[in-house]
């Protein structure tokens, strides 16, 4: 269409400059990092410190919490080769008053903030027993599951089963595949690989966003099948590898390997680490990784080594397993590296998030492992600056090797394979990420005990992880601590017990609260300062996932909660809901004279904020501006005049 009039062509373009000005405007604002109105990390922001600094809904307010809409989880879809779970474990993820969900079953699902509405969703098409004929390397566990996708830029960005991402873009959902982070190139044909991998890491890639550098890494399962684990960085617009940092030695054993390394960790390498390296691997953990746009270092954690449990076949203190990395985000150089268990005999891996902070002007890395510690790491050396060893830990033939040089040859925990009980469980002692914030770290600890008998591990056993787990004879007792710790020493400032569970999906830190998710079907919120309970919700169902609390399109403050999705091994697994909340209006204030509104009400009018106001109020004067020009124009034409 052709406008021939030029004034009214003017007048268009101030309507769609204003509005282009407005959603431009409330768009810089809604990814502001500093206001809590997003949460678009899994671990909210570039250094996981789980922490939002949003002042709305505080353990002053959360009391006036109120019901605002709720909805179903999808089931599963048939999909060949494997069995998807139920669920959601992943965090959900908000960007502009747009939530995102990813579902154990392959689907994202993005909803309005606040109404949950459905504005689009998208399944990954896959058929895993062609990917597993295409690409041999890669052994089907958990397949399906994601703890964690990302946001970068104007794209979600999703791990997929076959050893890759896919990028769906925030408006729309449209997927994009991109160079050899599709189709299971990233796992085929390793260099000195000859084990297999459960594909890319259970995360999506952390963008270091100065280098446009998507880095992640591959899984494997702690059996013997596994294979040889890296870290990797990828271009983010092509695809294209650029390095790509090896975390043992290549298949049939180099017994220099690990010299390379010396002087950069807490533990001395060993000629002949890793053996032959036939029947063992180790990939990375669980967990989202910091980044510091600083210095341009990104702080990895990594699994335990494989076969778990019984290590006949890898000597040596089986670097880099069970350790945390600080990489060069350009290039991956090591920089230094911490094995918090040396030949680790108990699957103490590290997983959960690596999280940056401060103690004083010295940044430092806060790590949890599955044995149970916290660690308070120099960020620039790796030098320990204190450690932490939750006394409600319970050990039973499993061993803290904190401090001492273990015996490298060992092959087990305790000499008898006959059935025993081993404390902590085949999921460690950590209940998942920790928080940051306040002057101090927020750490959720659990026991679960397994009952447990050895068992060979040959390489020809490719689905050993060196134990079975026969039926148990009674129960053992379990149970919960949440830990607030000071940042500067490590010393305990207070602790909160939750008896009779464990704990899956970690905390988060928000509003002078601690908030965690129960398997106890609670939610809590804790006073950050000394621990009292502030909020409880029942659920009447295990969370195994903690909330998230971001804002809507106008800025108002909602708490995502997730139900379901847990691992069988802790609860019965269901589809589950999703439910958000949002603060009831304050009746409180007296009706008479002007009160004051609370900090986290200021700089908002009748649920818009000044902010958005601002680029409002200058639209309506451009077009007022143009109308009267229009006018003008109109009073000048003559009479006898055709305007054209």
């Amino acid at each position: 269409m052709r406008y021939k009039n030029p004034l009214i062509s003017l007048l268009l373009i101030g309507l769609f400059l204003t509005m282009s000005i407005t959603m431009n405007y409330a768009s810089g604002q809604q990814r502001s990092p500093d206001k809590g109105l997003n949460w678009v990390n899994t671990n909210y922001d570039k250094l996981s410190t789980s922490f939002s600094p949003q002042t709305t809904i505080t353990k002053n307010t959360i009391t006036r919490l109120q019901d605002a809409w709720a909805s179903a989880n999808p089931v599963p879809p048939i999909v060949p080769g494997i069995e998807l779970d139920l669920g959601i474990r992943a965090r959900p993820l908000s960007l502009g008053g747009v939530l995102y969900f990813q579902t154990n079953t392959l689907t994202t699902i993005a909803y309005k903030g606040d109404s949950g509405f459905i504005t689009w969703g998208y399944s990954f098409p896959v058929n895993m027993t062609q990917v597993t004929l295409e690409v041999p390397e890669i052994s089907p566990f958990n397949s399906g599951v994601v703890e964690g996708i990302g946001i970068f830029e104007d794209s979600v960005i999703v791990p997929t089963p076959d050893c890759g991402i896919v990028k769906l873009t925030t408006l729309g959902g449209i997927p994009a595949f991109i160079g050899e982070l599709t189709k299971g190139q990233m796992c085929h044909n390793v260099q000195g690989n000859a084990g297999y991998y459960t594909g890319q890491m259970l995360y999506a890639p952390i963008v270091y966003e100065e280098g446009r550098i998507l880095i992640t890494g591959t899984g494997v399962s702690g059996r013997v099948e596994s294979g040889r684990g890296f870290v990797a960085g990828y271009d983010a617009d092509t695809g294209k590898q650029l390095w790509r940092f090896f975390l043992m030695p290549p298949a049939g054993g180099d017994p220099n390997w690990a010299a390379q390394f010396k002087g950069k960790g807490n533990v001395d390498p060993v000629a002949g680490d890793w053996g032959d390296v036939r029947g063992v691997g180790v990939g990375v953990g669980w967990g989202e990784w910091a980044i510091d746009g600083e210095t341009g270092i990104v702080y990895v954690g990594t699994s335990a080594p494989a076969p778990y449990y019984n290590a006949t076949r890898r000597p040596g203190p089986n670097l880099f397993s069970s350790s945390i990395l600080a990489l060069d985000a350009k290039t991956g150089e090591l920089k230094w590296y911490y094995q918090t268990s040396s030949h680790d005999l108990s699957g103490f891996g590290c997983q959960g998030n690596t999280a940056l902070g401060k103690i004083g002007d010295q940044k430092t890395l806060f790590k949890a492992c599955d044995n149970g510690r916290v660690y308070a790491l120099d960020a620039a050396t790796g030098k320990l600056i204190w450690s932490f060893l939750p006394p409600s830990v319970k050990y039973l033939n499993a061993e803290d090797n904190f401090g001492k040089q273990p015996d490298y040859n060992k092959a087990t925990a305790i000499p008898s394979n006959q059935p025993h009980w081993r404390c902590p469980g085949i999921t460690g002692a950590s209940g998942g990420d920790i928080a940051v914030a306040y002057g101090k770290v927020f750490y959720v600890t659990t026991n679960f005990c397994d009952y447990m008998r050895y068992t060979a591990v040959e390489p020809s056993m490719l689905n050993s992880t060196g134990a079975t787990f026969p039926d148990k004879p009674f129960d053992m007792a379990k149970n919960t601590t949440i830990y607030a710790l000071d940042a500067s020493t490590g010393t305990a400032a207070w602790s909160y017990s939750i008896p009779d569970v464990s704990h899956r999906g970690g905390l988060i830190a928000t509003g002078e609260m601690v908030m965690a998710a129960s398997l106890d079907g609670n939610l809590y919120g804790l006073d950050v300062n000394d621990g009292t309970v502030v909020f409880e919700k029942y659920f009447a169902s295990p969370l195994g996932t903690s909330p998230i609390i971001s804002a809507s399109a106008l800025s108002e403050q909602f708490i995502f909660v997730n139900v379901g999705g847990v691992p069988t091994r802790f609860a019965e697994t269901v589809s589950g809901l999703v439910f958000a909340y949002k603060l009831r209006p304050d009746t409180t204030a007296p009706t008479g004279g002007q009160t004051n509104p609370p900090e986290s009400q200021l700089g908002q009018l009748g649920g818009i904020s000044f902010d958005l106001l601002i680029p409002i109020v200058v639209g309506i004067v451009v077009v007022l501006f143009i109308a009267t020009l229009l006018r003008r124009n109109k009073s000048k034409v003559k009479p006898n005049q055709t305007k054209s």
